[in-house]
């Protein structure tokens, strides 16, 4: 049997308004997957696990958001990912299984299935990855070719490989920002 990946929008479990999927979007499971209002996914984008992204959000080209069905990536309104992006919700075993998609769950060994949150206004830069069970509290934003293995604090700016905390970002202008594109955009 081969499976089709390609998907069908009517398919999602939920899409909002002005929202807009590149042709080239791949969508293994797309009746776990949830869109709000304004939302762009590029082309090339890979998506295989359940998904939940709220308002105002941006997936650029090439970004893979992977980790099977028993996994979570959720992403708060205002959130973006930069180009070629891998947010991995779900990790195989190296040590002691098989890991391959392909074979039955009881050879592969200790699986790390989870959760990956990013906070309201957070920034994932360019060829980043981000592990199983990272939240990035708000504002949190994360370097162009970093790692993230560990949570990240609230609007700080994170990168290297591993990921650490180099300086704070500007709160107060950004949730002013925000407000005003609210206001003038009659979202609120």
């Amino acid at each position: 049997m081969i499976e089709n990946i390609f998907f069908d929008i009517s398919k999602l479990r939920k899409c909002g308004d002005n929202v807009v999927i590149g042709k080239t979007v791949r969508i293994r499971y797309p009746e776990l997957v949830e869109i709000g209002d304004n939302v762009i996914i590029d082309d090339f984008t890979y998506i295989s696990t359940k998904l939940i992204i709220e308002d105002n959000i941006h997936i650029s080209a090439g970004c893979k958001i992977i980790g099977g069905r028993n996994s979570l990536v959720k992403f708060s309104s205002f959130s973006t990912l930069a180009p070629n992006v891998v947010l991995a919700a779900g990790s195989d075993d190296y040590i002691s299984g098989i890991a391959s998609p392909m074979v039955p769950i009881e050879y592969k060994g200790n699986i790390e299935l989870g959760e990956i949150t990013i906070g309201r206004h957070s920034i994932i830069g360019a060829n980043s990855t981000v592990l199983p069970n990272v939240s990035f509290g708000e504002g949190a934003c994360l370097g162009a070719q970093s790692l993230a293995k560990e949570d990240l604090v609230p609007w700080g700016l994170y990168a290297g490989i591993p990921a650490q905390k180099i300086k704070m970002r500007d709160k107060e202008t950004i949730l002013a920002l925000e407000q005003k594109y609210l206001k003038e955009n009659r979202y609120v």
